[in-house]
């Protein structure tokens, strides 16, 4: 993957902060990548060495026990939250802990807008009435009778609400990873006549494109993007086809169930592409995903793929690229599905590559959420999505130790820990 202006924004929260401390510093603050049990774990991707230890001090001609510290209680789960108070080695490969302390997860509402991807429980009668449990967002969002709810016709009530649907949402966090509606507006994922057209004119067959088919670097110098209908297709029967397998078995089960003939219906392609210009996956908003011929030769396993995969179709279901369209960004807001959807940041007319970074930023993190519950609905290990992206995150080849590990990959853990691996999440109720 291409080092990214959108994940620079990040940094300053995902990224490892390392120093050689006070106790006020942290000398990591991060998110667990790597724990066997309570006293052998990494926190983005760093060791965190609490137990007792031999070394050999500057100066020493002996080597001394370094008494133990404070290691946490239990092993820690994958994404959970951690700051460590401590000395960083020379390399910045472990932090010699002195203080562990661990960091709740977000508060405050959380917004956002969305495609229904499932329906985790419906109509259920819970302690203040009836209410239903949906997928959204990459949430497990509850929306109950206390809720202010707005629907959109021909949706009225809870029992109308399916897979495939609209949500625009305000929310918190409860102590389980499941957020709580305060209010919703929810309604049919209708397809409007521009969106119909920007569809059609990214519609295309990649694997005709001619096998000398070159990119204007010109054109790209000028930030116009790649165009993508002059990516050739890569020779590789077999790599093709196990693409093609692995990308359609991550399309959610309502949009397969949609008629050919209806306009919400994408109509995937999954096409390797011959290319040493990108690290990543691109998608089209009509479904055409390209996908690097390296980018699947640096994947461990199919489920590492599958992630790549899944964020390129999690893009498409959102209808990312319709919404970051210049008379969608510079308004106020745009309506979608029937719903009045607020824009994804400010106007860029305004605020310029600031505001775009922004934007662009908010909505590669919905695709990091979104992804993992496609994953997980095929039956795929979510655990290697940011392992994928990390592995994807240097210009050559490298052991994933040898890698620093990138934000996007360090945002992933995030959302492991809060919403799929903390545990009060009730195993009967996982996204």
């Amino acid at each position: 993957m291409q080092v990214s202006p959108v994940w620079l924004l990040a940094g300053a929260i995902l990224a490892p902060a390392l120093w050689s401390q006070t106790d006020e510093t942290p000398a990591l603050d991060g998110y667990v990548t790597r724990a066997p049990s309570n006293t052998d774990f990494d926190v983005n991707g760093v060791h965190v060495v609490c137990n007792g230890v031999e070394y050999l001090p500057p100066g020493s001609v002996r080597s001394v026990t370094r008494p133990p510290f404070a290691c946490p209680a239990e092993t820690p789960f994958l994404g959970e939250h951690f700051a460590i108070y401590g000395t960083a080695n020379a390399q910045v490969t472990s932090v010699y802990a002195r203080r562990i302390e661990i960091r709740p997860p977000q508060r405050g509402f959380i917004f956002g807008s969305a495609v229904i991807d499932a329906i985790l429980d419906q109509g259920r009668t819970g302690a203040q009435g009836r209410e239903i449990l949906v997928r959204a967002d990459g949430y497990r969002i509850r929306i109950g009778s206390k809720a202010r709810v707005e629907w959109n016709p021909p949706l009225q009530s809870i029992s109308d609400v399916k897979a495939g649907d609209w949500i625009k949402y305000k929310a918190k966090f409860d102590g389980a990873g499941v957020l709580i509606a305060d209010s919703a507006h929810i309604g049919p994922n209708a397809i409007g006549d521009d969106e119909e057209k920007l569809r059609a004119k990214s519609e295309y067959d990649p694997a005709q494109v001619p096998a000398d088919a070159r990119q204007d670097l010109v054109r790209d110098a000028f930030a116009m993007g790649y165009d993508p209908r002059k990516f050739p297709p890569y020779d590789d029967a077999a790599m093709q086809a196990r693409l093609e397998k692995i990308g359609n078995s991550l399309v959610p089960a309502y949009q397969r169930a949609l008629a050919d003939s209806d306009p919400a219906k994408i109509h995937f392609q999954f096409q390797l592409i011959d290319t040493k210009l990108v690290r990543d996956e691109l998608p089209s908003p009509g479904g055409v995903i390209l996908v690097p011929h390296q980018v699947v030769e640096r994947m461990q396993n199919d489920s590492q793929l599958a992630a790549v995969l899944a964020d390129g179709i999690a893009c498409v279901l959102e209808r990312q690229k319709y919404r970051l369209l210049p008379a969608t960004v510079t308004a106020e807001a745009v309506t979608v599905g029937g719903l009045f959807v607020p824009a994804v940041g400010g106007s860029l007319f305004f605020n310029g590559v600031e505001a775009q970074i922004k934007i662009q930023l908010r909505l590669a993190k919905q695709r990091c959420r979104v992804s993992l519950g496609l994953l997980h609905d095929a039956g795929y290990d979510i655990d290697q999505a940011p392992v994928a992206l990390w592995l994807l995150a240097s210009a050559k080849p490298k052991p994933i130790a040898g890698i620093e590990m990138p934000d996007r990959a360090g945002y992933l853990y995030r959302i492991l820990g809060e919403c799929w691996h903390n545990p009060p999440l009730n195993p009967t109720q996982a996204p």
